[in-house]
């Protein structure tokens, strides 16, 4: 029998696979909830275990310890994924906007700062955060040398921003 993963299951691999999978998901989800997981992450990650399970189910021989495995590295990477994203959202709200007065600054620094391409807002970000270009690459799966490229506009376009709204203000406003 063909399985959606293009292998090639007898009808009995299928069934035993079949057997473990309702004798053991809710098993695994519970066990990722216990580790910490909200109910959503843990089910996302046994089932990423599960279909792992069922890409490679002639090979693995204990698939208990296969799938818990999987899981929790499923799971570790969503966290990695979810702390990065956090981080980043922090670093764009705190960080960015330190050097701005919180009362009379913060709004027209978030308005610069979402004025630029979402591309360039995420380099600058990461940027502000530490983060030098190679590690943005990383992070971002993006060339090091696109990642500079998106800095190097980002401050222009800030700089042209901010140099015309300093004008206007010291015309409104005098020196």
């Amino acid at each position: 029998m063909t399985v959606e993963t293009g292998l090639r299951l007898s009808d009995e691999q299928l069934a035993e696979f079949c057997a473990y999978f309702e004798g053991d998901y809710r098993a695994v989800v519970g066990l990722l909830i216990r580790a910490g997981a909200s109910l959503g992450d843990a089910e996302d990650a046994a089932q990423e275990a599960m279909h792992a399970a069922l890409r490679q189910w002639p090979a693995i021989g204990q698939p208990k310890a296969f799938t818990r495995t999987v899981a929790f590295r499923a799971l570790y990477r969503a966290w990695g994924r979810a702390k990065r994203e956090s981080a980043l959202r922090q670093a764009t709200r705190d960080e960015v906007l330190a050097p701005f007065d919180a009362g009379q600054d913060a709004g027209r620094a978030l308005e610069l700062l979402r004025s630029l391409p979402a591309a360039q807002r995420l380099v600058f970000a990461l940027h502000v955060d530490g983060y030098e270009p190679a590690g943005i690459a990383e992070i971002t799966g993006q060339h090091p040398d696109t990642v500079r490229s998106h800095l190097r506009h980002a401050r222009r376009k800030l700089a042209r921003a901010l140099g015309a709204a300093a004008i206007r203000e010291a015309a409104t406003h005098g020196p």
